[in-house]
C-alpha cells in the first residue's frame, strides 16, 4: 500500500512539473477568465493603469498588479479595459440590432424613447440573447392601442407599428386629444407596463405634439416618479426658432420632474441651441435633480419621412434647404423638394437622413461631462424597409451610420479632437448607469464600472486605431467598428478578435422586480 501510494505521490509531481505549477488545478482555476497586462479604466475612482482582471460567475473577482491565471486568458497588452458600454436610446432591438451594438462595444442596449407596450413579450422574447436588454413602457405606443385600436404583433417594432395604424387611415395617436375615459385606459397600459419592471416610461411627444397635451405629459411623468422611476423623453418641437423652440421641449420635461422631484433623461439634447440645454440640465444636476442628456456624434440625425416637425410650413420657417440636406439612405442620393413631399405622402414611414447640425461641435458635445452616449439606432432595414436577420450581409443594411458606429466614432473623436479618454469612456458607460442606478435600478448599480464586485460588462478596445467603419454612402450604412477586439457580457466573452462568438449568448434583463 506504501509503494502505492509513493508511486501516486511520484505521478503527480511530474504532472506538475509538465504544468510548470506545482498546484495546476489550483492556479489554473482561480478564475473563468482573466484579462493581463490591459490599461484599466475606471470612471467612478478614476482608476487609469495597467492591471490584470479576473472574473468569476461573471464578477468583476480582482483587479490587481499580482500574476493571475484563469481558464480563459485575454493579453491586453496596449489595450483599453473599459466598462461595457450602455446605449439608453436604441430602436433596433432585433437580433441584428443587437449584434451590431455588441460590435460597436455595448453590453447594454436599452430601448427607452418609443419603448413598448407589452413588457413581457418584449423580456420573454430576448431571453437567451447576446447582449442585456431593457425597456420602458411607452406612451406613444399605449395611444396607438387606445386611439387607433392597433393590436401589435411586436410592438418593439415602432417603425412597423407606425405604418399598419397609417395603412388604416389618418391615424389618431399622433393627432388625436383623448377623452378623459381615453387618458384613463392610456394611463392604465403605462401603470400595467411599470408593474411588470418597466425601467421607466417612453414619451416621444416630439413625434405626436398636437395631440399630447401638456396635462398628458405631466400626469405619465408623475405615474413613473409615483415609482421612482425614469422618463426618457424625445422632446416637443422640432425648430430653431421662436415660438417653438426645440429646447422648450426639454423644459417641459425637466421642469416636471423637478416638480416631481423625479428622475429624466433629455433625449438628443444636441438638436437645437445645445449649450442652452446644457447649461439648464448642469443647473438641474447641481441642485441634487437627476436629470441628464444624451448627444450622439453626427451632425445628421434620422426620422420618418412623415414626421410632424418636417412639415412644410416648420421646414420653411427655418430655412431648410431639403435639396441639400435630406439624404435618402436606400439610395445615397439627396432629395429634391417634389421627390420628399411625394415621399410624405405617399411613405410617410420612409426613413431618412437629414443634416441640420454643425459638424464642428460634434467634438464640443462629447466633451461635456456626463453627456451620454446615446445612439438612437434605428431598425436595420433593407432598401425595401424589410427587418433583416442576425447574419444579413452589411451591405444591405440602410440607416444611419448611428446605428452601427456611434461608440467607435466617440472614440475616434477623443483621439482626434484630443478630448480626454475618461470623459469619453464615462459617458459611453458609467453616467447612464450611476443615473439608472440611483432610480434604484439594481442591475444598473453594478455596470459602468471596472471595480471589484461588479458585473463583468467589459468592452476591450485599441486607443490608437479605435474607429467607425459606417458613413452615408449607400451600401456602407452598417459596417463594424475596428478596433475593438473584445466584448465581455456577464463574464462571456462575446466578441472575440472583432467577431461575433457564436455560442455566446449571456445577456440578462435590465428591469425592475414585477409586482
Amino acid at each position: 500500500m506504501k509503494n502505492i501510494s509513493l508511486a501516486f505521490a511520484f505521478l503527480l509531481s511530474a504532472a506538475c512539473f509538465v504544468n510548470g505549477s506545482a498546484e495546476p488545478s489550483q492556479s489554473t482555476s482561480d478564475y473563468d477568465l482573466v484579462i493581463l497586462n490591459g490599461r484599466v479604466m475606471d470612471p467612478e475612482t478614476k482608476l487609469d493603469a495597467v492591471r490584470n482582471v479576473g472574473i468569476k460567475d461573471g464578477i468583476i473577482k480582482a483587479i490587481t498588479q499580482d500574476e493571475i491565471k484563469g481558464r480563459e486568458v485575454i493579453d491586453a497588452k496596449g489595450l483599453v479595459v473599459a466598462p461595457g458600454f450602455i446605449d439608453t436610446h436604441i430602436h433596433n432591438v432585433t437580433k441584428l440590432g443587437a449584434k451590431m451594438m455588441l460590435l460597436d462595444g455595448v453590453t447594454t442596449p436599452l430601448a427607452t424613447e418609443f419603448g413598448v407596450l407589452d413588457v413581457d413579450k418584449f423580456y420573454d422574447q430576448r431571453k437567451g440573447w447576446r447582449s442585456n436588454y431593457g425597456a420602458t413602457v411607452g406612451l406613444n405606443f399605449a395611444r396607438m392601442k387606445v386611439l387607433d385600436h392597433y393590436t401589435a404583433q411586436d410592438d418593439a417594432d415602432w417603425l412597423t407599428a407606425t405604418k399598419e395604424v397609417a395603412r388604416k387611415g389618418p391615424s389618431n395617436w399622433s393627432t388625436k386629444i383623448p377623452s378623459p375615459e381615453e387618458e384613463k385606459q392610456i394611463m392604465a397600459l403605462m401603470k400595467k407596463g411599470l408593474d411588470r419592471g418597466a425601467i421607466g416610461v417612453g414619451i416621444a411627444v416630439g413625434y405626436a405634439p398636437q395631440g399630447t397635451t401638456a396635462r398628458e405629459v405631466y400626469e405619465t411623468q408623475k405615474l413613473a416618479a409615483s415609482y421612482g422611476r425614469v422618463t426618457a423623453a424625445h422632446t416637443r418641437f422640432g425648430s430653431g426658432l421662436p415660438p417653438d423652440e426645440f429646447v422648450l421641449g426639454g423644459d417641459e420635461i425637466m421642469a416636471n420632474a423637478m416638480y416631481l422631484n423625479a428622475p429624466a433623461i433629455f433625449q438628443h439634447f444636441h438638436n437645437a441651441d445645445w449649450r442652452l440645454a446644457a447649461e439648464i440640465i448642469k443647473k438641474a444636476q447641481e441642485r441634487g435633480y437627476n436629470i441628464w442628456g444624451e448627444i450622439y456624434p453626427y451632425a445628421a440625425y434620422s426620422t420618418l419621412a412623415g414626421a410632424d416637425y418636417l412639415n412644410k410650413a416648420n421646414l420653411e420657417r427655418n430655412h431648410q434647404d431639403i435639396a441639400k440636406t435630406f439624404l435618402d439612405p436606400a439610395t445615397g442620393k439627396y432629395l429634391t423638394e417634389e421627390e420628399f413631399f411625394k415621399m410624405q405622402k405617399e411613405d410617410a414611414g420612409h426613413m431618412i437622413v437629414v443634416f441640420s447640425r454643425k459638424k464642428e461641435d460634434i467634438p464640443k458635445w462629447l466633451a461635456i461631462e456626463g453627456a451620454t452616449v446615446a445612439s438612437d439606432a434605428v431598425m436595420l432595414l433593407d432598401k425595401d424597409g424589410n427587418i433583416l436577420p442576425e447574419d444579413a450581409p452589411y451591405e444591405k443594411i440602410v440607416g444611419h451610420p448611428r446605428s452601427c458606429g456611434a461608440h467607435a466614432r466617440a472614440l475616434r473623436y477623443a483621439r482626434e479632437y484630443k478630448i480626454p479618454l475618461m470623459t469619453v469612456v464615462a459617458n459611453l458607460s458609467y453616467w447612464s448607469a450611476k443615473h439608472l442606478g440611483d432610480t434604484g435600478l439594481e442591475a444598473m448599480r453594478k455596470r459602468g464600472r471596472i471595480q471589484e464586485g461588479m458585473v463583468a460588462d467589459i468592452t476591450v478596445f485599441d486607443p490608437k486605431t479605435v474607429a467607425d467603419k459606417s458613413d452615408y454612402a449607400a451600401g456602407k450604412n452598417c459596417w463594424p467598428s475596428a478596433g475593438i477586439p473584445y466584448v465581455i457580457v456577464n463574464g462571456v466573452v462575446t466578441v472575440k478578435n472583432s467577431k461575433l462568438v457564436p455560442d455566446a449568448h449571456a445577456g440578462q434583463p435590465i428591469r425592475f422586480p414585477v409586482r
